[in-house]
């Protein structure tokens, strides 16, 4: 078995996700056996092009001139030495078991708090950062309601409908966990950074990211899919049909998570993403919390298969689509493949990541995401 930190020394090679990274160590065995890997040795690897392969054979000659790897490692092990941070690796017991079960699950994780093992009856609650009343009202009383049912709530302590669903379970005495779109040395938004610290004493905070990762916009559909993989079910309060609590819907979807959606005022566009899954029979209808809890028979019961409505692709996203792989395609090579400005660009881009078609990753590179036409 690798030492657990090699699962975070070969994220930070090129172009190196959790699929790619696994297939890695599965082949080398340690990420020490890499550094003697040849472009050849490395082609035989699933995912790995002549491309990619010249890439990492290039990152792993300057990690072994520079140590600039090996030194993140040491920097990252001191942290969370001083903070009390966990580190946990993808094959190790403390890792979340129901995130193993997800198309992409992160290679590790940096936790702050503890996991404990009634936080797998869990639902994630999720919706706009600028919330009504009505949406507050209805967030603090289902959160409310699963922490005296033992319920773990999950979000991802942002502004909004996130920090209620936080603070709700806190002050009803349930556990609660918060994924973060930065490192968990940077929690973000920083207002909410006493928020955290409570939730570390009565749940967990944790990320995917380096421990003082920025709040890159790209990191947030990443961690939308560890807030759906944490959980149960997905209940989506409040929401514009753009909004990224719409993105976690779909990708609830993807992972075969129940997915339920909470009626408002027609009149209120805040309401507009929860219609919108009404409408297209992608979510069930909840007015209660006891619905839920029905539903799932207090979220123990197996997933159940959910078949998503046949998408309508326009002429652009199609060609997109046809143009996009498992392999990382620059958004500046797909304007030059489609002849696109990239403003038009996109917009056809955000619309097919709302619809889980497209994944956005770091740098503006983009790839297939798990909904299949």
């Amino acid at each position: 078995m690798p030492d657990a930190f090699d699962y975070l020394r070969i994220s930070l090679l090129p172009s190196i996700g959790p699929a790619r990274g696994r297939a890695l160590l599965s082949k080398f065995h340690s990420f020490q056996n890499m550094l003697s890997a040849s472009e050849a040795d490395l082609r035989k690897v699933d995912g790995i092009n002549t491309q990619l392969s010249r890439r990492i054979a290039q990152a792993l000659r300057e990690q072994r001139q520079s140590g600039a790897v090996e030194r993140t490692v040491d920097e990252s092990r001191r942290l969370c030495e001083r903070h009390g941070i966990r580190f946990v690796s993808f094959p190790e017991e403390g890792y979340p078991s129901i995130l193993r079960s997800i198309y992409d699950p992160p290679l590790f994780l940096f936790m702050r708090g503890e996991l404990k093992r009634q936080d797998e009856r869990s639902a994630a609650v999720v919706g706009t950062r600028s919330p009504s009343d009505y949406g507050r009202q209805v967030t603090e009383h289902f959160c409310r309601h699963f922490a005296a049912e033992g319920i773990t709530v999950v979000s991802g302590l942002a502004m909004g409908i996130d920090t209620v669903a936080h603070r709700s379970s806190l002050s009803a005495g349930g556990r609660t966990i918060a994924v973060l779109g930065s490192g968990v040395l940077n929690v973000y938004p920083g207002v909410n950074r006493g928020l955290a610290a409570s939730i570390s004493e009565q749940g967990c905070v944790m990320s995917e990211l380096p421990l003082d990762a920025k709040p890159d916009a790209t990191n947030f559909p990443r961690r939308n899919r560890i807030i759906s993989g944490l959980s149960r079910c997905l209940i989506v309060t409040e929401s514009d049909v753009r909004g990224g609590a719409m993105i976690t819907a779909n990708i609830a979807l993807d992972q075969n998570r129940d997915l339920f959606a909470v009626p408002g005022s027609i009149y209120n566009p805040r309401s507009a993403g929860p219609h919108r899954l009404l409408r297209a029979s992608m979510a069930q209808a909840v007015t209660s919390p006891e619905d839920v809890l029905e539903e799932v028979a207090a979220l123990g019961r197996g997933d159940k298969s959910v078949h998503l409505p046949p998408l309508q692709l326009s002429l652009n996203e199609q060609r997109l689509h046809d143009l996009l792989s498992e392999e990382p395609t620059h958004i500046d090579e797909l304007a030059v493949e489609c002849g696109l400005s990239l403003p038009s660009l996109l917009v056809d881009l955000l619309q097919m990541e709302l619809n889980g078609i497209v994944r956005q990753l770091p740098g503006k590179y983009f790839v297939r995401g798990s909904r299949r036409l």
